[in-house]
Order: structure tokens, then sequence, then C-alpha cells
């Protein structure tokens, strides 16, 4: 693994703007009068960040990671705008992000 020059300053501002993004996702959901879309957006938010992390831990997996999170992301809007219910919606989201979460920290822990 070879990580970039000043390597901890990216994932420090990546870090932050993903922290940022979340608190956005969380006012703006309830300002609105959605906050069942908090999960959805919290999934789309962590997914994302993970393709510039990728580049700086110099980790290809990480796409993986972005990519099935965001793919999660969609699949919660959709079971929102079908009408299941708030609860139902983080149930699903949430096992979802938790399976992609622990199957990419096995796949690094195992692979490397």
């Amino acid at each position: 693994m070879s990580l970039p020059e000043n390597w901890a300053r990216g994932v420090g501002v990546v870090n932050a703007v993903e922290l940022a993004a979340v608190l956005a996702v969380i006012a703006a959901s309830n300002a609105s009068g959605r906050p069942e879309l908090i999960p959805v957006g919290i999934a789309l938010v962590v997914g994302l960040h993970f393709f510039p992390l990728a580049r700086l831990y110099d980790q290809w997996q990480y796409r993986w990671t972005a990519v099935l999170l965001t793919a999660v992301a969609v699949v919660g809007v959709v079971l929102v705008v079908a009408g299941l219910s708030a609860e139902s919606v983080r149930i699903v989201v949430g096992l979802a992000c938790a399976v992609v979460l622990w199957a990419s920290a096995y796949h690094l822990a195992v692979k490397g």
C-alpha cells in the first residue's frame, strides 16, 4: 500500500465534509417533515465519502463499498416512495449498510 503525500490531511477534510453533510441531511429531512429520509441520506453520504477514501488510502476495495452503500441509499428512496413505514426503511437501510460495512472490513482484514 502506498499512501499519497499529505493523506492524513485529505482524510480529515473528507471526514469533515462527511460530518457536515450528515448534519445537513438530518436538518433538511427534519425541516421538510420527512425524517424517514434520514437513514437514506446518511447511507448516501457515507457511501459517497468512500470514493475519495479509496484513493487516499490506496484501497481500491473502498470503491465497491462506495457503490454498494450508494445502491442501498437508492433502494431506501424506492422504499420511502413506495410508502414503507419509517421504521421499516430504517431497518432495511441500517441492516444493509451494516452488511456492506462488515463485508468491507472483513475483506480488508483477510485479503489486505
